[in-house]
Order: C-alpha cells, then sequence, then structure tokens
C-alpha cells in the first residue's frame, strides 16, 4: 500500500521563505531540513527550493480525529497536518496500526474510550464491537479496566463524561489511575453538565464543548485554576447542531462557551472530531481550516488560532521536538501561500508539506485504500 511520500536524508534549504515564530511572521530567509529535523547550517546542502514569498509554520497538529484508513492520513497530511491524535481505537493491534508510516501525518493513539453501560458512548461501542471488558462497570472496576488499557500501550487515556453515565467518583479514579501510569486524560464532554464533571474529575483535557447550554464563568476559572486544557471542536458541535437533533442543542451554546473559556485565559488547541463514522462526518484536513475561523468567529485572534494549531498543542502534549521552526525540532513544516495573521483563511493555500524532512506528494484529499 502505497503512503505518498517522496523524500531523502539529503540536506535540502527552503529559501525566500516568512517563518511563523508562534509571535509573528519574520521577513524571508531559509530554512534548513537535515534529514529528518531541521538543521543549523547551509552546507553541503543538496537541492534548494524557493518558497516564493510563502509562510513557513511548523506542520499543524490536530488534536481531536478518528482516522480509519489510509486515504484519511493523506487527506490530513496534505491539508498541512503532520501531527494528529486519533481518540478512539478498540484493541491493541488498533492502537498501533497508523503510527509511524513514513511520509505521512504521525498519529498518536488511545484505546477504548471509558464509557459506562447503558449510555450513549457505551452503547455505540457495543454495537461497533461486542466486547463487555471494554465497558466500565463501576468504581470497583476502575483498576482492570486502566491496566487493560494500559497493557494496549496507548499514548493517553480517554474517558466519556455524560448522564447517564460514570459517577463522578468513577470519573476521579479512572484519571488518578491512569494519571499515576504517567498518562494524559482527555475527557469528553458534550454538555454544560458534563463540563463541570470533567473539571472535577482532573482530567488533563476538556474536549468538545456544550450544546445545550453555555459553561459559567466560575466553571472556567475553576478549569483555570487546575491547569486543564480545552479543545473545543467547533466542527463537529456545529455539525451535531444542524442535524436537528430532538435534543436541545444549540452551536451558540458551544461558541459562548469557548468565548467564556477563551476570556478565562484558559489554553485552548484546535481540534475537530474528523470522522466518517457517525452521523455528525466531519472531513479530514479540510475542517482543520474551517475550525480556526470558528475559533477567530468565537473571539479569538488569528495569532492565538495559529498558536493552537501548532506551539501550543505541542506544549500542551508534552510533544517537545516539534510545534516550532527550530534547529534540532522534527521538520515537520507546511508552506503555504499568503499571511494568516492578516486573513486566517489563507491556511488552506498549502503549497507544500514535509513530514520529518520527508515531503508528501500523494492524493490531497485522500484516496481509496489500495
Amino acid at each position: 500500500m502505497s503512503s505518498g511520500h517522496s523524500g531523502s536524508n539529503r540536506k535540502i534549504a527552503i529559501d525566500n521563505a516568512r517563518v511563523f515564530d508562534g509571535k509573528g511572521i519574520r521577513p524571508p530567509s531559509t530554512v534548513i531540513i537535515d534529514g529528518t529535523i531541521i538543521g543549523h547550517d547551509d552546507s553541503d546542502v543538496f537541492d534548494r527550493i524557493d518558497g516564493q514569498g510563502g509562510v513557513l509554520l511548523p506542520g499543524f497538529i490536530e488534536s481531536h480525529s478518528h482516522p480509519r484508513k489510509i486515504a484519511d492520513l493523506q487527506s490530513l497530511t496534505s491539508h498541512g497536518i503532520t501531527t494528529a491524535f486519533q481518540l478512539a481505537c478498540f484493541s491493541k493491534e488498533d492502537v498501533h496500526s497508523f503510527q509511524k508510516l513514513p511520509g505521512l501525518v504521525d498519529v498518536f493513539s488511545a484505546g477504548a474510550p471509558a464509557a459506562a453501560p447503558g449510555s450513549t458512548h457505551g452503547n455505540m461501542i457495543q454495537n461497533m464491537i461486542s466486547m463487555p471488558n471494554l465497558l466500565v462497570q463501576g468504581e470497583d472496576d476502575v483498576k482492570r479496566w486502566v491496566d487493560e488499557q494500559i497493557s494496549w500501550e496507548p499514548d493517553f487515556i480517554k474517558l466519556v463524561a455524560q448522564t447517564p453515565g460514570l459517577s463522578q467518583e468513577t470519573l476521579n479514579a479512572l484519571v488518578a489511575a491512569s494519571q499515576g501510569h504517567g498518562k494524559q486524560v482527555v475527557c469528553h464532554a458534550a454538555d454544560a453538565d458534563s463540563h463541570a464533571q470533567a473539571m472535577r474529575s482532573g482530567a488533563d483535557q476538556i474536549h468538545h464543548t456544550p450544546l445545550d447550554r453555555p459553561i459559567t464563568a466560575d466553571l472556567a476559572k475553576q478549569v483555570l485554576s487546575r491547569g486543564q486544557i480545552v479543545v473545543p471542536t467547533l466542527s463537529i458541535m456545529k455539525a451535531f447542531a444542524g442535524l436537528n437533533l430532538p435534543r436541545q442543542t444549540s452551536y451558540e451554546s458551544a461558541r459562548e462557551s469557548l468565548r467564556i473559556y477563551h476570556e478565562a485565559g484558559v489554553p485552548i488547541i484546535a481540534g475537530t472530531d474528523a470522522n466518517h463514522e457517525i452521523a455528525a462526518v466531519v472531513s479530514f484536513g479540510a475542517s482543520f481550516h474551517d475550525e480556526l475561523e470558528l475559533m477567530m468567529e468565537a473571539g479569538m485572534t488569528s495569532l492565538e488560532v495559529l498558536r493552537s494549531a501548532t506551539v501550543l498543542p505541542a506544549k500542551c502534549w508534552s510533544l517537545k521536538d516539534r510545534g516550532a521552526i527550530e534547529p534540532g525540532k522534527r521538520a515537520d513544516l507546511v508552506l503555504i501561500d499568503g499571511d494568516p495573521i492578516a486573513n486566517i483563511k489563507v491556511t488552506r493555500n498549502v503549497k507544500r508539506v514535509w513530514v520529518a524532512g520527508e515531503e508528501y506528494t500523494g492524493p490531497r484529499e485522500g484516496a481509496a485504500e489500495a
């Protein structure tokens, strides 16, 4: 199966490129790709590329997605996403199936999400794969569940807060046990009460924004004081709101919640919940650029949004080898045409992408699996 990539360990110079350094866009300069990393000098350069005055950014980091096939990875990569987080896998083999594929987006994966029997997510898991051991039966079942998930060697742990669902005590115990194994914990929370549960649980990250009613300023302050991070996934919240579901759903609630979190100073990083599994379908790759625009509409600046897609997620996920264009960092790069600080929409103008020094040359929107 072809991944659609090309590259070598030879040194490459990208000339006449304006580098986004996390604070602004620098005047045109040269960036060296030395094998898999950003190099220090241009001695012994094998090839020179004219950046034509385009903006060179660290590869985008997609903090919430559900890729299931190579075409999904191709579409992510082609849109400048060089790191992606996969938020649900249902076997040890799934956890590692998309990892370390040369020339394609670097994937970090969770195992099965912790959900309660009879909950919306619990029923979804059972419909997808009939394995009751993947569900958490209650607080007494926490150690067994966490130990089994840890044996899958996931990069992080995902929990689901919802009503009906896991009790607060069970969520708290799951977070403590997972963090005790050195794993970051992500908590799904798609309504206001679940955001409060996720905050109290001590989860490292809270994913989604409420569709029922906005969070309160007090909750945002508590999330900030606990050092928690929010991944709003406005793309899928907007998709859900457009389905005319029988329960109350309002995209305005999601957008207002992000505004409140932002006003409180809570760290916010970009993620879309890209998937093709549920009714609220969100595209891989293209939706990431939609997400950046939606985050701006909710009150963030273009600079803040660019940081939420690059340097900030690298910091929040403890990825010390990426998120900035600096010597010694991974050569994860995306070259775009236009100034994204002046106009965030130009992040779509992807000209070239490098993943760990290898230029991606495959299909743009993803292709059928070979």
